[in-house]
């Protein structure tokens, strides 16, 4: 991976292909794209990032990889999972799961709207284990959703999944190292959530710094680890959302 230097708060770009426009779903029944832009806002305000360029990022990282077989940890609204398909580059299939039927159905429309529907099945499941076999994928895909789970069982069904010399990849805020300024802005930051954007459930998410995450994923049997902050931090006390990129 390439990246340009930076100043603080400016997002990194890769030395890949540019963005592709993102597939608007105003010409589709429903108004999920409402959902999906809230989902890009709550990004935007907790990274500092752009939700399509940072998710385009990944999938230029995944292209270049060659590998075919993805699962999509978390597909939400298929977001990931429907522009890595609609890559020209991207030779493989991708196995997307999620817990709400809802959001699942929706996805499924927008893929069968962007003719997509052979690259891309999007499944259900139900916390914490997917329907996969021991083994299956070549890697394993985490967006913004780390957080929301318990560390040690999320790291390992993932490590379970994955083959041999498999990538988990994991988007995820990596916090700055302990301090009091980073644990006020911890707690500012929760406050927030719960009641001034009224989330309580993204409140309780979980953050590691870059030492605890390392340590947790090599306990787990990972056995290399390169981690990639996508933004300078602000201040030192400051998050970055980084690309964890752990090797089976």
């Amino acid at each position: 991976m390439k990246t340009e230097k930076a100043g603080a708060g400016i997002q990194k770009k890769f030395d890949f292909s540019p963005p592709r426009p993102r597939p608007f779903l105003a010409s589709l029944p429903a108004g999920i794209d409402t959902y999906e832009e809230g989902v890009a806002r709550l990004f935007h305000w907790r990274t500092g990032l752009d939700y399509y360029a940072t998710i385009d990022q990944i999938v230029d990282f995944i292209v270049n990889t060659r590998r075919t077989k993805i699962v999509d940890l978390l597909g939400d609204t298929g977001t990931f999972a429907l522009r890595l398909a609609g890559r020209k580059a991207f030779f493989g299939r991708i196995h997307s799961f999620d817990s709400n039927v809802t959001l699942l159905e929706r996805a499924r429309q927008r893929a069968r709207h962007l003719n997509l529907g052979q690259v891309v099945e999007f499944k259900q499941f139900e916390e914490l284990g997917w329907p996969l076999p021991d083994g299956f994928a070549e890697i394993a895909v985490s967006i913004f959703d780390f957080h929301r789970h318990q560390a040690q069982p999320f790291l390992r069904e993932a490590f379970r999944i994955l083959a041999s010399e498999g990538y988990l990849l994991i988007g995820e805020v990596i916090e700055a190292e302990e301090s009091v300024q980073a644990r006020f802005k911890q707690a500012w930051r929760r406050f927030h959530l719960k009641f001034v954007q009224r989330n309580p459930a993204e409140a309780e998410g979980v953050y590691y710094d870059q030492e605890e995450l390392i340590r947790l994923l090599f306990e787990t049997g990972f056995r290399q680890v390169v981690i990639q902050g996508l933004r300078s931090p602000s201040s030192r006390y400051d998050g970055v959302f980084s690309l964890v990129a752990a090797t089976k």
